[in-house]
């Protein structure tokens, strides 16, 4: 027996790779007179062939979309067997990983899953199953399929609805459409709409449109309010309501220019981003869990998230429209797949269902079609850019998140210092590097002869990367695991706040915007993320906090690492006051100071300035124009210092505060 929903992975088939077959009895005492009725699954995991009562009610391919058969023919009342017949397979080594025919993205190829990208192990721990519910849903045979939502706003500051509704009818008949738009999570009116329509015999879609006088406007949650609408479609036949339909939207619209600067509702933000692979299997996703990720990200200062390279449950979804957190959606592709026309055939079918699935979600802005494409980037992929393009006009479609938007100094190459540089400037969608997570959940993923001393290729399988770590990063392992994880985690901490305070006091020259790689570790592992597995934070996570600040006093640094006793060597550092929100202040206070090893406070400073809306101002030494400095006489103390600086407002409400340290070591002469 196994509990449904699951990922069989998680219920009693560890790394299972092949076919399950399920069988469910289940009793009708009655057949509803003149209902039909729909099989629905919310999510199978990879291919199903679905039967009742001996009779195959058909098949389906693809891990995240629902889908439904007509389950009418084939019930009856007393005693029905339902069988479902799941296959999740993995793709042979002689195609894996270049050539790959499934579409499951990071669920099937990543070096964030279990046995990274390993030719033997990277498929390991199997995805497959039925993760989501099973639903046996009784309706009329002429009903609404789906209800989909687009807004578009005005010049003078109304809105118009654009609503679709798509509807079934066993023949031709004569209906009516009643339409209400309601406020879903705020006061305010209602608006209500009737037309006729002539069904036919199929399905087809009927458009309304809608203006909206005062709409609520939707925004992320830097930016204003999360106002969400419920938009109620009713089906009349014959004087009879046959079906209800209930569909949330928010109000609102995103535009994105070739440099990647982004506006919603016509105003220009700056994306605070991170990229999410929440868990390798879906099943265990639950509200609760979606809750402290959403915690987590706000808690972060994250205004905007990128599924990364997959496709979520519904209820992460509805939890960032919720939440003012805005969505970055990747399709399901990950790395190199065959050239086929089958595999293009499949990879566009599922990417327009995807697209109709979540079309209502205001959360959603950005429809991305591939990740870090080789083979197929100027063959599957603009295919599925016109595809995207076709299904949904509203948003912005990139046709892939390319190496070129990845820079990775500290980590695959180089020293993180090059983040100075502004790599792959105007945006960025990943960088990063790897931290160990706490002891705690070392323990919990090693037995004491595999973590210390390390067992590398069981690490290896946990997608740790020891080139990198040792060889490019230089972090050290000290002599217990505790330093090894301090070392890790205070190296990645460090590399964090360094990139992303460079690239945001570079905001619009020229950067528009960028997504730390990555949030949450999605199985037990050791990867790029800030958060463990088990929702443990690592020190990076509050590097991440502090440098995402709404308003930050970014603190540049020329140097490192600084000589004392030198009199043309003060530690000098830049301070660039970056505002993210729509509102202004007028006389804000910025204090810099430097504290010694020994926590003596040297150089304090103090400057007035007027910080401007969505703006990065550089701050002014009081006495000259390079910016603060701290002498460093033959005397002074070595270790670290530590520069700190801090934004108050004219009122003295704190806005923003840093820190950041540097060594001074001895010269030549001591």
């Amino acid at each position: 027996e196994m509990t449904i929903p699951s990922n069989w992975h998680l219920a009693g088939l560890p790394d299972y790779t092949g076919t399950v077959t399920f069988r469910r009895t289940f009793r009708l005492d009655a057949l509803p007179e003149g209902k039909r009725a729909t099989l629905r699954f919310l999510g199978v995991d990879y291919r199903a062939r679905v039967w009742l009562n001996d009779i195959l009610l058909g098949t389906h391919e693809g891990y995240f979309q629902p889908f439904g058969f007509d389950a009418t023919p084939a019930l009856r009342s007393g005693e029905n067997e339902l069988v479902v017949e799941v296959d999740s397979p993995q793709d042979p080594v002689e195609i894996w990983p270049h050539a790959k025919t499934l579409i499951k993205g990071i669920f099937g190829h990543h070096d964030c899953r279990p046995g990274s990208w390993d030719p033997e192990h990277g498929q390991d721990c199997n995805t497959g199953g039925i993760w989501n519910d099973v639903e046996l849903v009784w309706h009329s045979p002429t009903y609404i399929e789906c209800v989909r939502v687009a807004p578009i706003l005005l010049e003078d500051g109304s809105a118009r609805l654009r609503l679709t509704c798509r509807l079934a009818s066993p023949g031709n008949c004569q209906a009516e459409l009643r339409l209400r738009f309601a406020p879903a999570n705020f006061e305010g009116p209602s608006l209500e709409t009737a037309r006729p329509v002539s069904l036919t015999t199929g399905t087809q879609e009927v458009v309304v449109v809608q203006r909206v006088e005062e709409p609520a406007l939707w925004w992320p949650w830097d930016q204003g309010d999360q106002p969400l609408y419920t938009a109620e479609a009713t089906l009349v036949v014959d004087g009879q309501v046959v079906d209800v339909a209930r569909e949330r939207f928010g109000i609102r619209q995103i535009e994105i220019n070739d440099i990647w600067e982004f506006r919603i509702n016509g105003r220009r933000f700056f994306p605070r981003g991170t990229n999410i692979i929440p868990t390798q299997w879906l099943s265990e996703y639950d509200v609760e869990m979606i809750g402290t990720d959403v915690q987590l990200l706000l808690q972060a200062n994250v205004n905007f998230v990128r599924v990364h390279a997959h496709v979520n449950r519904d209820e992460l979804y509805a939890a960032c429209d919720e939440a003012g957190i805005l969505v970055w959606q990747d399709f399901a592709l990950q790395w190199s797949y065959e050239e086929s026309d089958d595999l293009y055939q499949r990879a566009a079918g599922q990417l327009a269902d995807m697209i109709d699935w979540l079309y209502n979600h205001p959360s959603i802005v950005v429809w991305c079609c591939h990740n870090e494409p080789s083979v197929n980037r100027h063959t599957l992929d603009p295919l599925l850019a016109q595809v995207a393009r076709e299904a949904d006009s509203t948003r912005y479609v990139d046709i892939a998140s390319d190496f070129h938007y990845h820079p990775y100094p500290g980590w695959y190459h180089g020293h993180y210092t090059e983040f100075c540089q502004l790599p792959r400037a105007p945006f960025v969608s990943e960088f990063g590097a790897q931290a160990l997570p706490d002891v705690e959940t070392l323990r919990q993923m090693f037995t004491p002869g595999e973590l210390w001393p390390p067992d590398w290729n069981k690490w290896a399988w946990r997608d740790f990367q020891y080139d990198q770590t040792f060889n490019v990063a230089g972090v050290e392992m000290g002599e217990s695991i505790e330093e090894f994880v301090a070392n890790s985690q205070a190296y990645q901490s460090r590399l964090l706040q360094y990139a992303i305070e460079h690239y945001r006091a570079a905001k619009y020259a020229p950067i528009t915007g960028l997504f730390q790689f990555m949030f949450v570790e999605c199985w037990p592992s050791i990867t790029w993320a800030v958060v463990d597995y088990f929702r443990r934070p690592k020190s990076g996570y509050e590097a991440l906090k502090r440098a995402y600040q709404p308003v930050l006093p970014a603190i540049l640094p020329v140097r490192e690492v600084w000589q004392r006793g030198d009199p043309h060597r003060d530690i000098e550092y830049a301070i660039v006051v970056v505002n993210d929100l729509p509102r202004g202040f007028e006389r804000v206070t910025v204090c810099t100071w430097v504290l010694d090893s020994a926590g003596n406070r040297l150089a304090e400073q103090e400057v007035c300035l007027d910080l401007p809306p969505d703006s990065a101002t550089p701050c002014p030494h009081r006495h000259h124009d390079e910016g603060p400095r701290c002498p460093l006489p033959a005397g002074a103390l070595l270790g670290d210092y530590t520069i700190g600086a801090s934004v108050h407002s004219a009122e003295g409400k704190l806005l923003g505060e840093n820190t950041w340290t540097v060594e001074v070591v001895a010269g030549p002469h001591k």
